[in-house]
């Protein structure tokens, strides 16, 4: 859930600006970037005991506008406008609290100031402390008290208390369970484009929860947010690509929108994408790369029977020792801070690189006969045959042995008839996976 951020407060400082020249020509200054100018109007009306001016100084000192970054200093200046009583300056003091900017990280102090500042009717002060009080830090957990304050500030049109009130109503939080009414507030705020309440809407039609289940409608607010770079959006989208929900069924589209999420740390992004790998779903086949993303998903869910494990272990069945070491080494590179994308392609263009081609023999008399016998053997044995061994025949019913090794099959009927067919890939939901599927006889 979003909190108000420090580059968001000018805009509230400056509803609250007194008519007078020296502030707005500050104002004028800061709107255009002249911070040079906007602190020298402000500087001397703040310490003449302004509390608008007082804020801005705040606001600049936060944000190192026109002069270097300095927390501790936003928060004298946050302060001595608080103390006025400005609902403003209360609340952006609270957010210094809560994130330990300038001052060491305290909960309650920072719920005291919201509270001042949320019952002088400030909209964003009311969605922090309904947060406060739905996440329980600083006053005791309370769920109908979240609600309270996220109303208040919903209902002023408050785009995150929206989102967050919807959510209440989504999981039966200090309200009775109500999917309509947690779609209203969801729509409310994804209108106003906070990406968090496009990405749950799209998950509302995606599930038919609260409007009529509208697999193109669900795409159309996942792409919205998963365009602002929101990762589970992104992950979401992938989803309905890979399974052709509300747009055609476009594999490397489906890897595209799972990579983005991936590289931003989402779990099931990386194992979808390591799925896609490991089964040639958009892009080549390549266990190696497939492994390292499993594990990669896997390292957050220390339990055994999460879905990244599940597939590592299978996969792992179908490699050699040395892939397996290459994939390890692939997920220590992919697994360090910030270098997901820049490790994955390194891989990946080694892995188009051209290989060189193995020496060839000189021909010459003494070879010559050796090369002529290994010409004649046979490539592959009895032993060697992928088909399986014809079932028994069953009268009036046609029956066969199926073999696959992932999309490729092999099936030999009762009556020694041998097949070779490639499998479907279908979605899971119980698994959240894809699986292949060979068909009936």
């Amino acid at each position: 859930m979003k909190k108000t951020t420090l580059a968001m407060l000018i805009l509230c400082a400056s509803l609250a600006l007194p008519a007078r020249a020296g502030f707005e020509e500050g104002l004028a200054a800061y709107n255009r970037g002249d911070y040079a100018t906007a602190l020298k109007e402000w500087r001397p009306l703040a310490e003449a005991g302004n509390a608008t001016a007082q804020l801005g100084l705040g606001v600049m000192y936060a944000n190192g506008q026109g002069v270097p970054q300095d927390f501790k200093e936003a928060v004298k200046w946050y302060r001595l406008a608080a103390e006025q009583g400005h609902a403003v300056a209360q609340n952006d003091l609270g957010v210094m609290y809560e994130r330990g900017l300038g001052v060491p990280q305290d909960y309650r102090e920072a719920v005291k100031w919201y509270r001042l500042a949320a019952e002088q009717g400030y909209a964003t002060a009311q969605s922090n402390l309904g947060l406060r009080y739905a996440t329980g830090q600083g006053v005791p957990q309370d769920y109908k008290e979240a609600v309270k304050w996220y109303r208040l500030a919903a209902e002023q049109g408050y785009a995150f208390a929206q989102n967050d009130l919807g959510v209440m109503y989504e999981r039966g939080q200090g309200v009775p369970q109500d999917y309509k009414e947690a779609v209203k507030w969801y729509r409310l705020a994804a209108e106003q484009g906070v990406v968090l309440a496009q990405n749950n809407l799209g998950l509302m039609y995606a599930k038919g929860q609260g409007v009529p289940q509208d697999f193109k409608e669900a795409v159309k607010w996942f792409r919205l947010a998963a365009e602002q770079g929101n990762a589970s959006a992104q992950y979401n989208l992938g989803v309905m690509y890979a399974n052709g929900q509300g747009v055609p069924q476009d594999f490397k589209e489906a890897v595209k929108w799972y990579r983005l999420a991936a590289e931003q740390g989402h779990a099931d992004a990386q194992n979808n994408l390591g799925w896609m790998y490991a089964n040639g779903q958009g892009v080549p086949q390549d266990k190696v790369l497939a492994y390292a993303l499993y594990n990669l998903s896997a390292a957050g869910d220390p339990s055994s029977n999460n879905k990244a494990t599940r597939n590592r272990d299978a996969i792992v069945k179908e490699m050699s020792p040395r892939e397996i070491e290459a994939g390890q080494a692939l997920t220590r590179a992919l697994a360090q801070p910030g270098n997901f994308g820049k490790a994955l392609d390194a891989y990946l263009k080694k892995a188009e690189a051209p290989q060189p081609a193995a020496p060839t023999p000189k021909a010459d008399k003494a070879s010559a006969p050796k090369a002529e016998k290994v010409a004649k053997a046979p490539t592959t044995s009895a032993a060697d045959d992928p088909f399986p061994p014809a079932p028994a025949k069953t009268p009036g019913r046609v029956s066969c042995s199926t073999r696959c090794i992932n999309a490729d099959c092999w099936r030999t009927y009762d009556d020694g008839r041998k097949v070779k067919l490639r499998a479907k890939s279908k979605w899971n939901p119980f698994e959240n996976r894809f699986e292949w599927d060979a068909g009936p006889c």
